[in-house]
């Protein structure tokens, strides 16, 4: 009965997933390149990411669904600052764009 909005929330938690590494990999990296208060942002921003995954997956369960925990993309590799801000801005408008379709269906 609820299989579209267990499918749907399983792409969130890919979707999260994928986040949650990629702003960790961000952390250790800007750490590492002396960047402490972009370094802390960002775990910061990870942190919240696993919130969002508890959430999907609380909701997951309710509706009696099964939780997938795979990251629905690899972390991609960018060591510079200004890269990484660019990631992080084209994943925030990417969820924006994806949860506003998936509430439409």
């Amino acid at each position: 009965m609820y299989e579209k909005s267990i499918e749907l929330l399983n792409k969130a938690v890919a979707d999260e997933m994928s986040a949650v590494h990629q702003y960790m990999y961000f952390h250790f990296h800007c750490e590492d390149q002396g960047y402490e208060l972009l370094s802390r942002l960002f775990m910061k921003t990870a942190i919240e990411e696993m919130g969002h995954v508890e959430h999907c997956a609380e909701r997951i369960l309710f509706l009696g669904g099964e939780v997938e925990m795979t990251a629905s993309e690899s972390v991609q590799k960018i060591h510079d600052v200004k890269g990484m801000l660019e990631r992080a801005r084209a994943r925030g408008e990417g969820s924006v764009r994806d949860y506003n379709k998936w509430a439409n269906e």
